[in-house]
């Protein structure tokens, strides 16, 4: 093969070597340039989610803070309610905030003081129907008043397992509640000294028929029974 054209074809190869490795180099530069975007995308992502997660932890804590101070509310408000029915036990309602599950939750007592011994349990398990059953009542109307869903109250002997020495204090509880939050109140028992709370009131008597029949007859009672 002739000289010349050897090295003709020799400066051919050199050059596409030449524009081969051009090529590369500048892929090379395009990778880099590409690489360190990516990399200052990544070091921007960590510090956002750096941010939020101090955000978030921020809002957890304020939330928390919120529910603490509802459920303080909450504890004062239903203390209250008990104190005025179970005049001679002493009670107070309290609720404890905590994580179960990873959410939020909250466990409620009944604590009975008095000079010798105090008691603290579950409404139900420590102190019967009467206290639990008031507690349970009150902490419906808050909640339907937080949720505005107003203004009637159905209770069906919702309130049958207070004894008959605290009917009294719970029927005036119930009507001074009512009055005050301007909620009326329809409450079904047969337990009859309710009535002498009632603004309105029924007493339902069966009537025998001196045929055998049977009906009811109710009798409007109450402070405007006439």
């Amino acid at each position: 093969m002739p000289s010349d054209t050897l090295y003709a074809r020799n400066g051919l190869r050199i050059r596409a070597i030449r524009k081969t490795l051009s090529g590369c180099q500048a892929l090379r530069d395009q990778i880099q340039r590409d690489l360190s975007s990516r990399e200052q995308e990544v070091v921007d992502l960590t510090h956002k989610l750096d941010n939020l997660g101090k955000v978030g932890e921020l809002f957890r804590i304020l939330m928390d803070q919120l529910v603490y101070n509802h459920v303080k509310s909450i504890e004062g408000v239903t203390t209250e309610g008990l104190r005025a029915i179970f005049t001679d036990l002493s009670l107070s309602f309290e609720a404890e905030v905590g994580q179960r599950y990873n959410k939020l939750a909250i466990d409620f007592y009944i604590k009975q003081d008095n000079q010798r011994l105090e008691i603290r349990g579950h409404p139900l398990e420590s102190f019967g129907g009467g206290p639990a059953s008031v507690a349970s009542l009150i902490l419906r109307i808050l909640v339907m008043r937080r949720l505005k869903k107003w203004p009637l109250l159905l209770l069906d002997e919702t309130l049958a397992a207070v004894s008959d020495e605290y009917v009294d204090q719970t029927g005036a509880f119930l009507q001074q509640l009512a009055e005050k939050v301007k909620l009326d109140i329809l409450l079904v028992t047969h337990k009859a000294a309710f009535l002498d709370h009632a603004v309105i009131g029924y007493r339902g008597n069966e009537v025998l028929m001196d045929n055998g029949e049977r009906y009811l007859k109710l009798q409007k009672e109450g402070f405007y029974a006439n």
